[in-house]
This record gives C-alpha cells, sequence and structure tokens, in this order.
C-alpha cells in the first residue's frame, strides 16, 4: 500500500477559505535529481511557472491548475515541488499529489475522468507526456530500481497516457494528501514545459488493449493473488517481473499462482499495454484493475471496463486573475473555486459494478490506530458512505501473513482485526466475500520485515473456469477463501448439503432441516511450515468444533440444524502464537423443518356392484399420497393443504375381479405412502376387504 497522508477537518473550517492570507511565496526547489534538469527535446512550445500556497482548510482536497497547451506540441514535461511553509512546525510534512488532465472539452468549466493524462501521487516530482510510449523496458529497469523514477525526454511516464496532446487548457490537479490541520500550510510551485520537438512523437504508441481470455475452461479451485501492482506505478516492479515470480511453480521456488490482478493507483493505463505477448503465459491469468485510492481508504475496480472516480473530497479549481487577484501566475485563496462537491464511496462502487467487474476494500484495518504511519490505508469511511451492499469482497488478509515477513513469529494482526471487522459485516447482513492478497510492489524484491512477496497471501477461488468472467463471477458469488501466509498452505475444501437436496460451498445460501458440512484437507502433514494443524468450524464466526488434522488427506463432518453462517478456520501454533494458514467465506444456512409427514386413515367404504372402494386419508402436509396392494391398481393424489382428507381409490386388476366374482369378496392389505413436499416418506398398511358380486352357478 502507499503511504499516504490525510485528515479531516469540520466545515467550520472550510468556510474559512475565503479569510485565509494570501498566498506565501513558494518556498521550495524544483528537483533535479531522477534526471529532473534535463533541457532535452524541449523547445519550440512555452514555459509556464506557477507558484501558490494552500492553507490547512485545504486539507485532503483537490485543486486544479489550468495552463495551456498550444498547436503542434508533441510533448510536455511537468516538475513541482512542495515543502512546509514558513512558521511550519518541524513536525509538519505536507503531501501534495499531482495528476495531469488534457484538454477540456468546449464548454466545460472543469475536468472528469474522462479526460484524465495519469496520476502519480507523490512518487515523482518530474514527469512526461508524449505522443510516444514508454521507455523500453530494459531502460526502465536499468541498474535494478535505480532508473524506475527517472524521467526520461521523448518518452511518456508510466502512470501517465502517451498519444496525442491536443490544444487547449489542460490542468494539473494537486491532491493535498496531507496538510496539518494545526500547520502553516503548504508551499509549492509548478513548471510546464510543452514542445514541438519531433523527438516526442517520432515512435507514436500503439495501443495492444487487453482483452478479456479463457486460461483453462475447467472448472475448479484455482489460487491467486487480487492484489499485486506494476510499473504503471513508477518505481515498481515491472508486470513481468511479478508475473514470472507469482506464476512461477511452487517446487521451483515461485508463488504457485493461477491468476493475478494487477493494479495500480488511480491509474488503469495497464489496459492498454496487457495485450503484449509479453505478458501472456499460458495457463495463467492476468486481471487487470485499479488501486482507488483516497485519502480515507483504498478499494479495488477488479476487471470492470469503468474507472471509477478517486476524488471523494471536494475539487476545486484555480482561476488566476479571477475574483480581483493579479494575472501574475501566484495563486491566491481568493482565486480558488469550489467546481465539485465531495461524493461517497457507494457511488463510486456502483460505477465499478456497473462496468463488469467487482469491488475489493482494501487493507481496511491497517494501522486503523497509528493513522499518521500510513494516511488513507484504513478504511474510514462510515457505513452509509460506504453501503456495503455494494462492496463484492474484503482483504481479511493483506500483505505479510506474519511478522517479521522473512521468519514470522507472530499473526499479522491486521489480518486478526480485518477479520473481526468482517464477521461484523456479515452479522449486519451483508454477503462479501473473503479475500487475501499480496499487495506486492516490487515483484518479491522488497525485503523489510513488513515487505511481501507476490502470492503471499493469496485467495483460492472456485470458478467455473479459469477466465477474467470466471474469477469475477465467482468472486461475486463468495466461492473464496484465504491463505495468509500463500498458496503452499493446505488445501481446505469445505462442501455442505441439506436432506432436500441442497448443495452449497462457501458463499452458497441454502435452506434445508439439516446442513451436513463436510470439510476435507489435504498437504497439512507434510506443509512447508508444520503443524500440528487445528480445523475449526465456525458458526457466525465463533468457533463451535475443533478438531486437529491428522496425515496429508484429513476429512471432517457435522450436521447442524441452527440458522447460521458456517466457515472454517484452518491454523497452527507458533510458539505462544496462533498462526491462521486458511480462513473461509461462510455458507449461509437457513434452518425449516422437515414438513409433517404424518396421516391417519378415515372411512373405507367398498362398492360391490362395481368390486371397488374408496379410502379416505387425513393428510397433516402438502405433498403426494399414493396407495399401492397386490391384485389393485396404483393409486395415487395430490395433497394441496395442510390438514386435507383425500380419497383414494381402490380399483382391482383382473386377477382380483375373477377372485371377487368367485368369492364374492377378498380381504386385501394395502399400503398407503404419505410424501410431503420437501419432506420424508411415511408409510402405513391396512387391510380392508374388497366386496363383488358373487357369480351364480
Amino acid at each position: 500500500m502507499r503511504r499516504i497522508r490525510t485528515a479531516i477537518i469540520g466545515a467550520v473550517a472550510l468556510c474559512a477559505v475565503a479569510v485565509l492570507p494570501a498566498a506565501a511565496s513558494a518556498d521550495c526547489t524544483l528537483t533535479s535529481s531522477n534526471n529532473g534538469d534535463s533541457t532535452a527535446y524541449l523547445s519550440g512550445g512555452t514555459t509556464q511557472t506557477f507558484t501558490g500556497h494552500f492553507g490547512p482548510a485545504f486539507n485532503g482536497k483537490f485543486i486544479q491548475i489550468p495552463f495551456d497547451v498550444g498547436s503542434g506540441i508533441t510533448g510536455m514535461k511537468i516538475r513541482y515541488c512542495f515543502a512546509k511553509a514558513t512558521g511550519g512546525e518541524a513536525d509538519d510534512s505536507p503531501t501534495l499529489d499531482l495528476g495531469v488532465y488534457g484538454a477540456r472539452p468546449d464548454g466545460a468549466t472543469t475536468w472528469t475522468q474522462a479526460e484524465r493524462r495519469g496520476w502519480s501521487g507523490s512518487a515523482l516530482r518530474t514527469i512526461g507526456i508524449a505522443a510516444n510510449g514508454y521507455s523500453p523496458a530494459g531502460q526502465y529497469d536499468e541498474s535494478g530500481s535505480t532508473h524506475r523514477k527517472w524521467y526520461t525526454p521523448g518518452y511518456t511516464t508510466r502512470a501517465y497516457k502517451p498519444g496525442p496532446i491536443t490544444a487547449g487548457k489542460w490542468a494539473v490537479e494537486f491532491g493535498a494528501g496531507w496538510i496539518d490541520p494545526d500547520g502553516a500550510g503548504v508551499d509549492w510551485r509548478l513548471e510546464v514545459v510543452t514542445s514541438t520537438a519531433p523527438e516526442w512523437s517520432n515512435n507514436a504508441f500503439t495501443p495492444q488493449p487487453y482483452v478479456p481470455y479463457t486460461a483453462d475452461a475447467d472448472a475448479g479451485w484455482y489460487t491467486g493473488d487480487l492484489h499485486a501492482h506494476g510499473e504503471m506505478e513508477p518505481g515498481n516492479a515491472t508486470m513481468t517481473q511479478t508475473a514470472d515470480l507469482g506464476f512461477k511453480p511452487l517446487s521451483e521456488g515461485g508463488s504457485g499462482l493461477d491468476f493475478i490482478t494487477m493494479v495500480d493507483h488511480n491509474n488503469d493505463n495497464s489496459r492498454a499495454v496487457l495485450g503484449d505477448s509479453d505478458y501472456q503465459y499460458p495457463g495463467k491469468l492476468i486481471i487487470p484493475g485499479v488501486e482507488v485510492t483516497t485519502y480515507n481508504g483504498h478499494m479495488n475496480a477488479q476487471g470492470s471496463t469503468n474507472f471509477a472516480d478517486f476524488r471523494f473530497s471536494d475539487v476545486y479549481r484555480w482561476d488566476d486573475g479571477s475574483n480581483g487577484g493579479s494575472l501574475d501566475g501566484v495563486q491566491s485563496d481568493n482565486e480558488l473555486a469550489t467546481v465539485r462537491a465531495s461524493i461517497d464511496p457507494a457511488s463510486q462502487l456502483q460505477t465499478i459494478l456497473d462496468g463488469g467487474g467487482f469491488t475489493q476494500v482494501n487493507h481496511p484495518e491497517t494501522l486503523k490506530s497509528a493513522p499518521s504511519a500510513c494516511r488513507g490505508c484504513a478504511w474510514t469511511y462510515t457505513d452509509e458512505q460506504t453501503d456495503w451492499s455494494k462492496v463484492s469482497a474484503l482483504e481479511i488478509a493483506n500483505g505479510p501473513g506474519g511478522f517479521p515477513s522473512n521468519a514470522p513469529a507472530t499473526m499479522n494482526p491486521f489480518t486478526v482485526d480485518s477479520i473481526t471487522l468482517y464477521e461484523r459485516l456479515l452479522a449486519d447482513g451483508n454477503h462479501i466475500a473473503a479475500v487475501g492478497s499480496s499487495d506486492d510492489h516490487q515483484g518479491g524484491g522488497a525485503t523489510g520485515i513488513t515487505d511481501t512477496v507476490v502470492g503471499r497471501g493469496a485467495t483460492v477461488v472456485h470458478a467455473d473456469q479459469l477466465s477474467t468472467q470466471g474469477i469475477i463471477a465467482a468472486v461475486k458469488a463468495g466461492h473464496t477463501y484465504v491463505k495468509p501466509f500463500g498458496a503452499d498452505a493446505p488445501d481446505v475444501d469445505l462442501s455442505a448439503t441439506t436432506p432436500q437436496g441442497g448443495k452449497a460451498i462457501p458463499g452458497d445460501s441454502v435452506t434445508g432441516s439439516t446442513l451436513n458440512v463436510a470439510i476435507n484437507v489435504k498437504g497439512a502433514s507434510s506443509a512447508v511450515r508444520s503443524g500440528p494443524y487445528t480445523l475449526k468450524l465456525l458458526q457466525d464466526g465463533i468457533e463451535i468444533d475443533s478438531v486437529s488434522v491428522t496425515g496429508d488427506d484429513f476429512s471432517y463432518s457435522k450436521p447442524v440444524t441452527e440458522s447460521g453462517r458456517y466457515s472454517f478456520e484452518l491454523t497452527r501454533p507458533q510458539g505462544d502464537q496462533t498462526m491462521i494458514e486458511a480462513y473461509s467465506t461462510p455458507v449461509w444456512f437457513t434452518f425449516k423443518a422437515l414438513p409433517s409427514n404424518s396421516f391417519s386413515f378415515g372411512a373405507f367404504k367398498a362398492n360391490r356392484s362395481k368390486g371397488t372402494a374408496t379410502l379416505k386419508v387425513k393428510v397433516a402436509s402438502p405433498g403426494n399420497v399414493k396407495l399401492t396392494g397386490p391384485g389393485l391398481n396404483n393409486a395415487s393424489v395430490k395433497v394441496k393443504s395442510k390438514n386435507q382428507t383425500v380419497t383414494l381409490n381402490l380399483k382391482p386388476k383382473a386377477s382380483l375381479k375373477k377372485t371377487l366374482k368367485k368369492k364374492g369378496s377378498a380381504k386385501v392389505k394395502v399400503k398407503v405412502t404419505n410424501t410431503p413436499t420437501g419432506g420424508k416418506a411415511l408409510s402405513k398398511s391396512k387391510t380392508v376387504k374388497l366386496l363383488g358380486k358373487k357369480s351364480k352357478r
């Protein structure tokens, strides 16, 4: 997860914007690092410089800075800097994120995501946008990660969209990730240099768009990472490095995955390149996504064709020279105007769903009690703002299964906290899939005590096929369980049945008189992390039974009759700690008593002239009643209501007719079977006497 600083301040402070002091001079220096001072290929265009100051009232807000792009422009270089304003305390550490929007449509007053050219957060201070595409992977990855954040003249910086540079009014957008509410604010400086040099357009970008595909047509359990990052956030490992490690078999030192969702913070640029043959792995699946990164929480838009707006707070626009200000390139507060009010997450969750994808709230509890260590990482939106009915999945595990990551001695505490949140949301009536992810940014190359590797954690998904739509549909259905430590944890298979023929796996809902839960655990005895392993059956998130797992193919079953959510947890001890190796989405069970199969015999009436008879039966529940007996034709009647009395007709076959004709009567033992709808059959016998006309000799 990206470290972002944020805070919320009250409406009273916002109302004070108009009376804040005028802009201070921007006390920061445009960077020369990462090739930021290069002047290569910058000719024929213009240089536009802007400075300004944002006070604490703009904490968490977005501010658009318009600039002009003339005709014939082939590329541009954008640099910016920011620093705490004069008078700020030593611990004031402001953050301004960077995004760029292309030419504003005629008649529009602001820029929307339809005009987006990219977003790099605060990772870069210098970026380029060109008609040309991205620098070659080898150049990006030169000297390991040393050059990954470099500005490369003539190329579009990863995180931004390459393509024609349309003349018109463009905008830089600053996201005020953190301005100390008690501080002096943040000073900033922005430089935009446009160019007509041919080196920005001599190798125009040709998209190779992602096309949904099927990697394996068979149904089954597939293991994947639903949150790994690629190089469309400059500084990260390449997508090929991440996929190579993720898809490599466990036996060869890889993560043993079947699928990976590649997400980037607030951009979907990978969609334009994932169709390239470099990203084709036979029998493996990549799904593109976006980590919608806000200042109060992160969520993944997985496989959606719609782009969700990540700007949940207010959006402002600076109009230089407006409201009595000077047209001088220096921003003052009275030149700022609100162009869009804040929005709730629920609106953008729906946008993702409308685009055919699924929604996933990420690391909801990470450092929630210490937000300054990870601004915006924990999910702090209210239930009403979120509308959890629009959330398909919740990361109950993010990052390493335990700490330190290279030799875990304790369970990741944020996993435990996220499971608590998950069970609370389910108790509130939400049906949400449990998922686990690595959040790997470096393709396994990071080695810190909290760093992780692609595929650790992992989500196991039961899908009709390993395909883009297959995985999306399976996660939406909740057919998942989580392996916080990765694919090399034991495999766990939960299935459930009812006497009425109902069948369920995690995520399903079923009704019946009894839920027969069956769980199979494979590979516990030979697991890379030694046991002993304990399998726990949970009802509504609370343990109701546990057993020691023995052998590498262990089966467990238990019938339950109470309505509730039934799931499993697989654990092992590590010293005095309990490590969670697997945790599942539940099966939702609704108890419904079997209908009564009781019935009683009523009047029997024989018809001598016809040799037939009737037998009345009073039945407790709707269903079907059937009569059989030697020498009789089978008879049945449908019962439509409770406590209904039905009439069964006894009609003799030819052989019995002969007996009745010969003897004038015959005793027959009949069997009546009552089968209530959805219930068990009950049979009773009764001896009756049929009458007939005795023939004369």
